[in-house]
């Protein structure tokens, strides 16, 4: 099967079931305000449910957006931009954390916007989620790699082991020792991003010491 016909087969999929869930949801709503209160856990866990499905439907959008993305939307990016916008997607996230997240000067690129404010939202919530014991601290930088641009984004988060580093770019691909929630497509729309940009992605990590994650 063709990206064109993986996207027009996600954007069915995704269309039918968020109709689907819409319903579910506000019939879970009409039944938490009729039940009594030994059914409160009950009702949490739907909505529990609800929530990751709503999740997984927005990374299985993203991914279908990824799959075919037309040269005549590219033009001038600005990524420092790109990145405080990114940012604000996931303020509440970043104070829920108590996250220091830093960046220096950055380029502008030719892209396309949406793809590439997806593409370091998804990289710095991985580097929320995926944090150690202390508090997340995440750097962003650039710097130039002959005709190209090299980004970095850096963490000091758990690490992830060298024989998953190329595995993880994989859809639905979950590290076998991680509890952490995720749709397991962030990092794979994140390679289909960078490739359709005339780039790579790969990762330098090890477990315990953080990572760094690099596109061009």
């Amino acid at each position: 099967m063709s990206d064109r016909d993986w996207q027009q087969f996600l954007d069915t999929a995704v269309h039918d079931l968020r109709s689907q869930l819409r319903t579910i949801a506000t019939s879970c709503g009409l039944l938490s305000e009729e039940m009594s209160d030994n059914t409160a856990e009950l009702t949490q866990r739907l909505d529990d449910g609800i929530a990751r499905m709503t999740a997984l439907l927005k990374a299985l959008d993203e991914y279908s957006l990824a799959l075919h993305v037309e040269d005549s939307s590219f033009g001038p990016v600005p990524t420092e931009s790109v990145v405080r916008s990114a940012l604000s997607e996931i303020a509440s996230m970043v104070k829920d954390t108590a996250a220091i997240v830093d960046y220096t000067p950055l380029p502008s690129v030719n892209g396309n916007w949406e793809l590439l404010s997806t593409l370091f939202r998804n990289l710095l919530t991985n580097g929320l989620q995926y944090r150690g014991p202390s508090p997340p601290r995440l750097t962003i930088s650039a710097e130039r790699d002959d005709d190209a641009w090299r980004f970095a984004i850096r963490d000091n988060g758990i690490g992830i082991d060298a024989r998953y580093h190329d595995q993880i770019f994989t859809p639905f691909k979950r590290l076998h020792a991680s509890d952490k929630s995720g749709s397991g497509l962030g990092l794979a729309t994140c390679k289909r991003i960078v490739e359709h940009h005339g780039g790579r992605i790969w990762v330098e990590s090890t477990i315990g010491d953080g990572s760094t994650f690099f596109f061009t």
